[in-house]
């Protein structure tokens, strides 16, 4: 198989092993959409031969470049256990002068794909705070381009795959009786089984506008160190979000 029909199948049995699946009225869902505009910056390598060239998006830039990512949540829960699923597809690109006494300038295109599938434990349950431990795979999908231009004409595309295992603990706070809550999120993985090594935190402020939708505002950033045959994504991507979120 595949690695992404190993992680699809991976995901898949986590969802049937958890008791009760079957029973949707004894779950709790939640669904959330979001926009997150994130920059780029580190170092890649995609073309046999050349030397990692450096990358810096910013995510200003990003924003005035209509860059942006996409990223879509889906929680289940039922008592204490949970599966969790994130979806991040992003598109970040750049043009800058490396070397401008030579007039030799880099242009890049990155897009990547992160699917992360989880089962979560409630810690700890509260009137207004919980805290949930997570454990799972992340896959990714990572298609880079790159190309010199200048007196150095040289240019590659490569797409690469690979399943790391992590572990993380995400969190929910309502502040008093009022309907603003923060929630937040920190994960790290690879551990050499695919990338080095990653980490993914985010913080978000949220306001419950009914019982079934609200919106948040927050910053996420991770970062991600894989090198495989030539191959190098050391890179780290940050930036706003905006999303709804509407349980049922």
């Amino acid at each position: 198989m595949t690695i992404r029909t190993t992680t699809w199948t991976c995901v898949l049995a986590a969802i049937l092993a958890v008791p009760g699946v079957a029973s949707a009225a004894d779950w709790e869902f939640k669904l959330a959409p979001y926009l997150w505009f994130a920059g780029l910056e580190g170092d890649v390598a995609t073309i046999p031969g050349v030397p990692s060239a450096p990358i810096d998006v910013s995510p200003s830039d990003a924003i005035q470049d209509t860059e942006a990512a996409v990223m879509l949540m889906f929680e289940a829960r039922k008592a204490r256990h949970g599966l969790f699923v994130d979806l991040i597809y992003t598109d970040v690109r750049s043009k800058e002068e490396v070397f401008p006494d030579l007039g030799i300038s880099l242009r890049t295109v990155s897009k990547s794909t992160i699917l992360s599938g989880a089962y979560q434990y409630r810690l700890v349950e509260g009137e207004g705070n919980n805290i949930d431990l997570m454990g799972g795979l992340r896959y990714w999908e990572v298609d880079s381009f790159l190309s010199f231009t200048g007196p150095l004409q040289v240019s590659g595309r490569n797409k690469e795959d690979w399943v790391d295992p992590f572990i993380g603990l995400k969190g929910y706070y309502r502040f008093g009786s009022s309907k603003f809550y923060t929630s937040y999120g920190a994960a790290v993985g690879g551990f050499d089984a695919g990338s080095k090594l990653f980490y993914d935190l985010s913080l978000n402020l949220g306001y419950q506008w009914t019982d079934a939708i609200g919106t948040i505002i927050g910053y996420r950033l991770f970062n991600v160190d894989y090198d495989h045959k030539g191959f190098l994504w050391d890179v780290q991507q940050a930036g706003l979000g905006v999303g709804l979120a509407w349980r049922f």
